[in-house]
């Protein structure tokens, strides 16, 4: 029986990608809407979807064919796993792997942070030249403190090490060696790593556990030049708390690429204090989107399904 595979995220699976899943089966490439995609899941055995693609019971008790669904992410709470595999629905994830453009985007937010590019631009633009507006602060002798060290976290450590950044990580899931091997310094607490560091980056997962994780509580603990960069999922902030703490001053800027609800709307608070103030960057959860990065995501989910239904690691 031939498979059917509906890619749903056109811009995030290339040429590359889609020729090997042709490979596998009958290809559709489209988005879709939600209402569109109840209607048509049912002919397809393969999903391919990116983030933006919402898979929840419903939409997994229409899918009466279907064997895989394939993620090009880490996270999965855009997908009701446990749900899937109950209906003996495979999921596949990144797991980790091509962590580069996420790395790379971290960085680039904590430089455009602490050195206000965005805002110098915007000046330019306007056809001011303010240098003194914009003298910014320097990474090197600071502490960066990074939350969750996996594949991610410590690439980031690494590079940061090359800036004269001193690092700080807390993971309670690691061997002690994971940390001596990328001179980090193991923090047991997370209130500890909160209040000592000069930044603070997140790279984990979402789950009961790290939901709300930077809340009031912990903001209140940061110094007042510290920020704070979220990468990895924007349910692991508390957007209500970090307002108030760039509005009261209590930590000094923060850049987030993920949201509590995506796309953000024109309406946001985020959009409306990012539009006042200096110290808050906002990008459109692209951390992950580089034409490298999307190319090995692409083809490490068509590698990953032809091992499912073949049972042979490729």
């Amino acid at each position: 029986m031939t498979k059917k595979i509906l890619i749903t995220a056109p811009a995030y699976f290339d040429e590359a990608a889609v020729t090997l899943f042709r490979q596998l089966g009958e290809v559709t490439v489209r988005e879709m809407s939600r209402e569109e995609l109840l209607r048509q899941v049912a002919d397809f055995t393969v999903l391919a979807i990116r983030v933006d693609t919402f898979i929840d019971k419903e939409l997994i008790d229409a899918a009466r064919n279907l064997k895989v669904i394939a993620t090009g992410t880490t996270g999965v709470n855009h997908i009701d796993v446990e749900y899937a595999k109950k209906k003996g629905i495979e999921v596949i994830s990144l797991q980790g792997a091509n962590t580069i453009a996420t790395t790379e985007h971290t960085l680039a937010l904590l430089l455009s942070l602490v050195r206000k590019i965005p805002t110098a631009h915007a000046s330019i633009m306007d056809g001011k030249w303010q240098r003194s507006a914009f003298i910014g602060t320097e990474l090197s002798g600071k502490k960066l403190g990074i939350v969750g060290f996996g594949r991610i976290g410590r690439d980031i450590a690494k590079v940061a090490l090359h800036l004269g950044m001193r690092i700080l990580a807390y993971d309670p899931y690691l061997p002690e060696s994971v940390f001596t091997d990328c001179q980090a310094t193991r923090i047991t607490s997370m209130d500890t790593i909160f209040a000592e560091a000069d930044v603070i980056t997140l790279h984990v997962l979402l789950t009961d556990e790290t939901r709300n994780l930077v809340n009031k509580q912990r903001l209140a603990l940061m110094k007042p030049t510290s920020v704070l960069i979220n990468c990895s999922r924007g349910e692991i902030v508390s957007e209500s708390d970090l307002l108030q703490a760039l509005d009261e001053k209590k930590i000094a800027g923060a850049a987030l690429d993920v949201f509590v609800t995506e796309p953000l709307f024109a309406d946001n608070p985020l959009i409306r204090y990012a539009q006042e103030n200096h110290n808050l960057i906002l990008t459109p959860h692209i951390a992950g989107s580089t034409k490298e990065s999307i190319r090995e995501a692409g083809l490490y989910l068509a590698v990953k399904i032809e091992e499912f239904f073949t049972g042979e690691t490729i």
